[in-house]
């Protein structure tokens, strides 16, 4: 009987370690208006919890309330000494769904810490699907490009935040098979048109950035936005074709493309 407990122990650990879908996300210039490749635009947003990009937290939700097998992870190279109440306030703050936070644990950054972590989530929960979030401006790009290769097995999405431009300071722009995004109306199309989320979805994410569209100003760098007065998105392409497209949208893809040409 005792040997009959342990295995049934271990066999619900194996299931309870296992999730149907991982959301893995960067934070700064994803989801949090950073400006990381500006050293003062940088420094000023590291204590600004109210900063974000408009729909991206009620996506984050849809998708838990959609699934029951799902985790998010964060993970960002801010050392965790210095950045780790931050991180957590502003999570938590814009009711991002948290499953687990995981940064730089000393002084000096390690370059790899995303791979590292993202390798040891995926060995150990073995997904169906995992959706990563991030943007062009550091190695975002490059790592969820490394980790779909190495792990070819588990099907991925990459969203990948146009925040900055090929032309201008981006290094590391969006690469082949990388959806890449500028709001959060873009990032809902898509996963509607991939059955990951329903229609119900698309209308509260259009009227969050169309209203706020409506406020910008072109020269936004505090506070809930769509576009930061900062951003390059002249790498952005719209793939989404919507039939019978409702006029909201239609503005909202002509200011995308007015913005971004």
């Amino acid at each position: 009987m005792k040997n009959l407990i342990c295995v049934l122990l271990a066999l619900f650990a194996t299931a309870t370690a296992n999730a149907k879908i991982l959301v893995i996300s960067d934070i700064d210039d994803t989801l949090k208006v950073s400006h990381i490749l500006s050293k003062a635009g940088s420094t000023t947003s590291a204590f600004d919890d109210d900063s974000k990009f408009v729909g991206m937290a009620e996506i984050f939700q849809d998708l838990r309330y959609a699934y029951n097998d799902i985790e998010f992870h964060y993970v960002s190279l801010a050392p965790k000494f210095l950045m780790r109440e931050q991180h957590e306030d502003f999570l938590e703050e814009n009711d991002f769904p948290i499953t687990g936070l995981h940064m730089n644990p000393g002084i000096k950054q390690d370059p790899d810490l995303k791979q590292k972590v993202i390798r040891q989530l995926l060995s150990e929960k073995n997904p169906e699907l995992v959706i990563y979030f991030g943007d062009n401006g550091q190695f975002d790009t490059v790592v969820y490009d490394q980790m779909t290769k190495e792990f070819p097995q588990i099907p991925a999405l990459s969203y990948i935040r146009e925040a900055y431009s090929s032309y201008g300071e981006s290094k590391n722009p969006t690469r082949q098979g990388q959806i890449g995004f500028v709001t959060s109306v873009e990032v809902v199309l898509d996963l509607i048109s991939r059955n990951i989320l329903t229609k119900s979805s698309y209308l509260p994410i259009q009227e969050i950035v169309y209203k706020r569209l409506m406020k910008d100003d072109d020269d936004e760098t505090f506070g809930k936005m769509v576009f930061p007065g900062w951003q390059d998105c002249r790498d952005f392409k719209w793939i989404w074709d919507v039939k019978n497209p409702p006029e909201k949208l239609l503005v909202i893809k002509s200011l995308i493309l007015q913005r971004c040409q």
